[in-house]
């Protein structure tokens, strides 16, 4: 009896240290996800001939890229903006160059200090500003508060931690923060650094009255976001492109301007209707995007062409590819080669 005793208590006790071990679930495993965001302004002066001022075209596409786990904290944020602005003389000539570099690529020639009295340039401020979100959840990142700076503006951050480095406005960086959230797509596998790609392309053409034309400017903004393990290889991407065009009339006043992105527009954009492509550019987006997926970024820049029926010689000529997109890659890769190398 003592013997069945000692047994029975042997195994009560064994299986009260398992229920004991079993009591305390395990940690849930982390994910993460990646996410582009795009905020688009366009800011048109129409000619002012009284004042000797010709029309003028500037558009801003605010652009994030974030990694985030699965608590909402932000692991790796990027930030840039692309700000181009075309210039028309009082005939509706074109007048000058469009600067195709983003703010972050102009560095020092972007004269924050210089001309503003800034406390940093532009990208310094934002590279503290991306070391201030990184470790933050998003709720606390889009929550910060609010103080003004010396020129007016009423959205630069409080924080003590972060307003001596960072008096930059702060509303389209939280929005762009905010979509890159809404639209992250889960990773493949760890990430280890997230980089973001942009190649700016700008098309200005003079007033051509004979035809009844007005001076315009389109401005095409191809962006990438890819998340990158350990091996380099890609594991989340993201790509989009902010197509703006600024038409005036014979005038010299502004028409309206679509601010959506071509992801945003989906069906809208009517490659399918008006094309006859094999689908919308956001489906065939989506279908490269997910062939990318498990590649590193030389096998994904070292792709193979191929023509499509419209002529353009830089289509996919991968067989589990083209059937699904046939749109012009060159700016795609170039974008992705520069996320690649400013990964981090």
């Amino acid at each position: 009896m003592k013997k069945v005793l000692a047994l029975a208590l042997a195994a009560a006790m064994a299986l009260s240290m398992v229920a004991c071990g079993s009591s305390e679930p395990a940690a849930p495993e982390v994910t993460y996800k990646t996410g582009l965001g795009v905020v688009v302004e366009v800011a048109p002066t129409n000619e002012d001939a009284e004042n000797e001022k010709g029309a003028s075209a500037q558009v801003t596409s605010t652009i994030v890229a974030a990694t985030f786990d699965s608590n909402d904290v932000i692991v790796s944020v990027s930030i840039d903006a692309a700000q181009q602005k075309a210039s028309f003389d009082l005939e509706g000539k074109v007048a000058g160059e469009v600067d195709l570099r983003t703010k972050a690529e102009k560095q020092f020639d972007y004269n924050m200090k210089a001309f503003g009295g800034s406390v940093a340039e532009w990208f310094e401020q934002v590279d503290a500003l991306e070391a201030w979100m990184t470790g933050k959840t998003l709720a606390e990142v889009t929550g910060m508060e609010f103080t003004e700076n010396s020129h007016g503006y009423t959205d630069t951050p409080a924080a003590e931690d972060l307003k001596a480095s960072c008096t930059i406005s702060m509303s389209a960086f939280l929005e762009a923060l905010q979509k890159a959230y809404d639209n992250a797509v889960e990773t493949t596998g760890v990430p280890a650094k997230t980089g973001l790609g942009i190649v700016v392309g700008a098309t200005v053409a003079d007033e051509d009255a004979e035809n009844e034309k007005g001076a315009s400017a389109q401005i095409d903004t191809t962006i990438a976001a890819i998340a990158l393990d350990e091996a380099g290889t890609i594991v989340a991407s993201q790509i989009d492109s902010a197509q703006q065009k600024v038409a005036f009339d014979l005038d010299g006043v502004a028409g309206e301007t679509d601010l959506r992105t071509k992801t945003e527009k989906e069906f809208d954009y009517n490659m399918v209707t008006y094309g006859g492509a094999v689908a919308e550019w956001f489906e065939q987006v989506n279908a490269f995007e997910t062939w990318m997926n498990g590649k590193t970024v030389a096998d994904v820049t070292g792709m193979e062409f191929t023509e499509n029926s419209h002529g353009y010689a830089d289509t996919p000529a991968a067989e589990d590819l083209k059937a699904s997109c046939t749109i012009s890659m060159s700016a795609f890769l170039e974008a992705i080669q520069e996320a690649a190398d400013a990964a981090k």
